[in-house]
């Protein structure tokens, strides 16, 4: 009996040295990139597998050889690149932006078809990145002829459903793509037959035909133990898309797609020798929902120049009302009449919105009765009078659009994008667009502002509209690009010529941003100092991107609550009160209400007050919890020792506990309600969990005891 074990544990020896040479031998065909956090594999055809080590259970990545970042040229899907182990080249380097990194270059060859294309992969782990790869890919067509490039997978992913979720396909996405108002971009299921491509250039958005673009070259997925966001980091807007599609299998097919197009002057065409270089892009590891990803996305982009403000300055956090619940009809008197009401509850900035003006482009004004008869001087009264009530004001705007009735498409037609045609392409507001790109269109703004703030005397600008999110590409010969695409490619040009002006006349003047139902671009993130939340169309939108704002910004940058309006005035447009939606996520509080009656007052009057006592929208927003897996969903906001928590369901029972994290092991902390001026008990760091019931909110903060 005995010799019979040790016969099989000799045959079992031998197998297992087997095993390992036959290991080995595959290892060895490999190309291995690991850090401390992540560990990346080529196999001998290119086909990558990467994983994230920081999480016991990183089942959401899966390897599937045939879904691979590659590139097809003239119709053909060039698979596979046969790896040059000897041009492999692995050391640490000091990047100009990144700063410390383990840098890894790998080549391969495509010889088939009649086609000879080399691909040089570079693979950066920056040490202050710990969870972030980043990739650039450069393709050399080394054949005798010219070939073109029909699209590339820059970056491709494969994830899975993750062990203890009851269906395969209940992962979360952010989804940065533009597209039908109201659809929601910041939290969406991804469920069989999912499919988006969030394309960043010009596409047609919905069934009415609008055409729209932009919005942020971000994606992510998550499941309840870890998520995986990607990105690219050029510095410029690009014409591209990242695909999100569920597959039939229930896998999730992800990536960055880059298509050349010569007709927008992306070119695919390579000579012998010629190379197409892929844009710099970024798989983020991240654990709860997207914010710590999106975080890292915005760190990203600041070494690289975009400079996006992590704070705002202080007026920024001022609640305001707006004259938009008059809607266009508005009169003077009106504006005036309810001033001192506002003032009584401390709200001390009264923007004046859409309707002030005639023409879009000449930006002229309303002579109505009522408005502006005598034209500006009746607009610097105006400014003047609120002025002496003791109030600053904003004014509105849509700074690239141009009535096709204007005096300015009239006179300078020149300053407008012009199609192939040689027509001038009208937006979803009926209007023409200026050229970004084009300086004496640019010019024209700028002395706008300066009219707006120096000659009107208005204390700052509010910038509004889908179309501020991207133009079409530009034909205009007059405007001599160098390809179609600068017009795209320089929107953000817009918002530095308003910030820059609006500083340099008053240091104190307030820009706010809204890109109704749009995420907001990154690149256009450096020259405003406060976000609204983008027309939510609902209150879990409306929390969800105050999140995100906070995520990419900083955690006390002044995000807008998209205006807090009374029961009988909401319209169906945007979302009814809700001060708990905007007070218990740290956002701006702010109003475009026409009447009150007393109750309404009442309630209008304490939360005002509060938002201004409490001043949580310039406290931290910390990330501890994840919108999609956390049940109930809840908010945390920091400011100092105290720690506040916005919790959110449509009905919660009290014999269901509520965990609260971020509390210090050991101390002890007394439990206020302060949306019912309540103290709720105590609770102690070493169990962080309290049993309280509500119906759709619960507002508390938590002061460390003595």
């Amino acid at each position: 009996m005995i010799l019979k074990i040790k016969s099989i544990l000799e045959i079992q020896h031998t197998w297992v040295i087997i095993f390992c040479l036959l290991t080995g031998s595959i290892y060895a065909q490999h190309v291995q990139i690991k850090s401390d956090h992540i560990e990346i594999k080529y196999d001998k055809n290119f086909n990558r597998d990467i994983q994230w080590l920081d999480v016991s259970d990183n089942s959401l990545i899966h390897y599937d050889a045939n879904i691979q970042s590659g590139i097809v040229i003239d119709g053909i899907n060039c698979r596979p690149f046969i790896i040059d182990k000897k041009s492999q080249k692995q050391k640490e380097v000091n990047h100009p932006e990144f700063g410390a990194c383990k840098e890894t270059v790998i080549a391969g060859s495509y010889r088939k078809n009649g086609l000879y294309i080399e691909r040089q992969t570079k693979v950066l782990l920056p040490k202050n990145f710990s969870n972030v790869a980043l990739f650039q890919t450069t393709y050399r067509n080394l054949g005798g002829k010219r070939v073109h490039v029909d699209s590339v997978y820059s970056q491709r992913i494969v994830l899975g459903h993750q062990k203890g979720t009851k269906e395969p396909y209940t992962l979360a996405s952010f989804q940065g793509g533009v597209n039908e108002w109201g659809e929601d971009y910041s939290m969406i299921w991804l469920t069989p037959g999912f499919e988006q491509d969030n394309f960043q250039g010009m596409h047609i958005a919905d069934d009415k035909g609008e055409i729209v673009g932009g919005g942020m070259p971000f994606i992510d997925i998550w499941g309840k133990s870890m998520g995986v966001a990607l990105a690219h980091l050029e510095t410029t807007p690009q014409w591209l898309s990242l695909p999100v599609k569920v597959l039939d299998n229930m896998l999730v097919d992800a990536g960055i797609l880059e298509v050349p197009d010569e007709s927008v002057g992306i070119n695919g065409w390579l000579e012998p020798k010629g190379t197409y270089q892929t844009v710099l892009s970024a798989i983020i590891f991240h654990e709860l929902d997207f914010y710590d990803a999106l975080h890292t996305y915005g760190d990203l982009l600041r070494r690289r120049g975009i400079n996006i403000p992590k704070t705002s300055p202080e007026g920024a956090y001022e609640p305001y009302w707006k004259s938009w619940g008059f809607e266009l009809d508005f009169t003077l008197e009106e504006i005036y009449g309810i001033l001192p009401e506002l003032k009584s509850m401390g709200i001390n900035i009264a923007n004046l919105d859409d309707g002030w003006f005639d023409y879009y482009g000449d930006w002229e004004f309303d002579r109505s009765p009522g408005k502006f008869p005598n034209g500006e001087p009746d607009m610097i009264a105006f400014v003047d009078s609120v002025h002496q009530m003791g109030f600053k004001t904003n004014l509105w705007w849509y700074p690239l659009g141009v009535s096709l009735e204007s005096r300015l498409a009239k006179e300078h037609p020149d300053y407008l994008i012009m199609d192939k045609e040689g027509n001038s392409p009208i937006e979803s507001r009926k209007l023409y667009q200026l050229c970004p790109a084009y300086v004496p269109a640019m010019e024209h703004i700028r002395k706008l502002v300066e009219k707006f703030t120096v000659v009107w005397g208005y204390d700052g600008l509010y910038s509004d509209t889908r179309g501020l999110s991207a133009v079409p590409p530009c034909y205009n010969p007059k405007h001599n690009h160098k390809t179609p695409l600068e017009s795209f490619q320089a929107v953000p040009k817009v918002f530095e010529v308003i910030d820059v002006t609006l500083k340099k006349h008053n240091k104190e003047a307030i820009h706010e941003v809204c890109i109704c139902a749009v995420a907001h671009s990154p690149y256009n993130m450096p020259y405003y100092d406060l976000a609204s939340a983008s027309d939510p169309i609902n209150l879990l939108q409306t929390r969800r991107r105050i999140k995100v704002e906070k995520a990419i910004h900083g955690p006390t940058f002044a995000v807008g609550d998209c205006y807090q309006v009374p029961d009988d005035e909401w319209s169906g447009f945007s979302v009814p009160q809700a001060f708990e939606s905007a007070i218990g996520t740290g956002a701006q509080a702010t109003t475009f209400y026409t009447d009150l009656d007393s109750v309404q007052y009442q309630h209008w009057n304490r939360w005002f007050k509060d938002y201004t006592k409490l001043k949580l929208s310039s406290a931290a927003y910390t990330n501890l919890y994840d919108i999609a897996y956390d049940s109930p969903e809840v908010h945390v906001v920091k400011k100092g020792e105290e720690i506040y928590y916005g919790i959110y369901a449509d009905l919660w029972s009290k014999t269901d506990t509520i965990e609260l994290r971020g509390l210090k092991q050991g101390v002890n902390y007394s439990v206020f309600d302060y949306a019912n001026k309540r103290k709720l008990g105590n609770v102690n760091g070493n169990h962080p969990f309290i049993n309280v019931g509500f119906r759709d909110f619960l507002l508390i903060f938590l002061k460390p005891e003595d």
